[in-house]
Parts: C-alpha cells; structure tokens; sequence
C-alpha cells in the first residue's frame, strides 16, 4: 500500500548519494516522481535508473542550493514533471574542526551549504506547491548533541541546529497554505562516505548508539516518507531523531 501520492513530483536535494539517493528509491516506489538535485557535476546515473526501474519518470539537475535563483529555476523545471508535492532537502556539507580552528570561509560555507540552502530549497518547494503539499529537511543529533566518538564540527552542528529551527518556523508560517514542514534528525549512519572510514572508526561510533550499530541509509529513508505521506497529516514543525537511541542517553 502506497503513502505518497501517486502521479505527483517530489523534489529532493542532494540527491545522487548517501541518504538522497535513499530517499530517492524510496519515493519512486511510492510511484512519485522524482526532481533529483545534487550539486553541478554529480552522477545521477544510479539514482535516475533507480527511477526508471520503478517505472516513475525523473530528471537529475545540476544545482548549487546556495544560488536561490537557481534552485527556483530547478524546482520550476521539475514541474515539468507534474504537481510537485513533496520536497526532501538533503543536501549538506561537513567540516570537522572545533570553533577555534574552523575559519570564517569554512564557517561560512558550511552554513550557507547546510542552512541557507535549505531555506532557498524550501521557498522555491513552497512556491511550486500551489496545492498542498509537504516538506522534509534532514538534519541532525548533532543538532541536539555533542557527537561522542566523532571529531568535533562546530559549524556543522550549528548549521544543523539551524534547519530543526528553520523547519518549525516555515510550518507555522506555511500551515495555511497546506504545506507541512518537519525535519528529522539522523544518528550516525552508513554512507559511501562513512564506508570510506577505518573500520575501527565507525565501531567507535556504532558503540556510542544503545542498538549497538550504525543506520542503514533505508532506515532514514522510510521515516522521511511517513513525514511526508498522510499518516503524519497531523504532524508538522517536528524533529523526529533516528538514532538508535543516541540521544536518548
């Protein structure tokens, strides 16, 4: 039984891996289509088959979310595929440094990445969803959290803490409009990037979360289709955290 609109459009940042790409199979078995955005030069080739493997139509757009006029360009575009309901805003950046060693260009970029993108993503979503519709932004226990077992990554705690914030704010605003807002909070998760990392790294992080391991990106993915299907028609400006338990000790 499907909980997304069939027929429909949703738009996803940072969409060619990690949890996007995640998230992108996820919606396109729903039999929503999918606006797949990532940055100018990703490899949309596995999440665009993706799509046509569950028979939803698709586009991959090279974008930068910092650029606003850009991202409204993109997401009119990905009109073109139909009545955009759903918007995922995944894309994101880290810089694991604490405040004193992180620069004000780093400091900038990553909040601008994390926190101003998600806001130019979700104005141009809002915009397109001229009748109804419902937003996700992912972002993070280190919102709420020092992360124990990772480096320290001030900016990107910060600019996480911005989009659970930001993310109330735009449901309050925009629940007149028919449009929900909700964030999620994922624990340490495995990624291609987290693979990448010495296996004694990520059983560190495994052994700070009470189920004993890491995520899989699938179990990102379905919390953010409830969020966004009508089982959650009465949930908006939440953070709902997957975390194994992380914060809850």
């Amino acid at each position: 039984m499907t909980v997304l609109d069939p027929g429909t459009v949703a738009v996803v940042t940072g969409a060619a891996g990690g949890i996007g790409a995640a998230v992108v199979a996820a919606i396109a078995a729903e039999g929503v289509s999918v606006a797949c955005l990532d940055r100018d030069g990703a490899d949309f080739a596995r999440v665009l088959g993706t799509c046509a493997d569950a028979g939803v139509r698709a586009v991959g757009i090279g974008v930068d979310v910092r650029d606003r006029d850009a991202v409204r360009a993109a997401v009119a575009r990905a009109g073109g595929l139909g009545r955009v309901r759903y918007g995922v805003n995944c894309a994101g950046i880290d810089h694991l440094q604490p405040s004193g060693r992180t620069s004000p260009e780093d400091w900038d970029r990553v909040v601008d990445v994390n926190l101003g993108g998600v806001l130019n993503s979700c104005l141009a979503e809002h915009e397109a969803m001229r009748e109804g519709g419902s937003i996700v932004n992912v972002a993070s226990v280190s919102a709420s959290v020092f992360n124990r077992g990772a480096e320290p990554h001030a900016a990107y705690s910060a600019s996480k803490a911005g989009v659970v914030s930001l993310s109330r704010v735009l449901a309050v605003e925009w629940v007149g409009d028919g449009v929900r807002v909700n964030s999620i909070s994922p624990g340490y998760t495995r990624t291609e990037m987290t693979d990448r990392n010495p296996p004694e790294r990520n059983a560190v992080l495994a052994d700070q979360v009470p189920m004993g391991r890491m995520a899989t990106v699938q179990e990102i993915a379905a919390p953010v289709v409830f969020l966004l299907g009508e089982g959650a028609a009465y949930v908006t400006g939440h953070d709902l955290r997957v975390d194994g338990g992380l914060t809850a000790w």
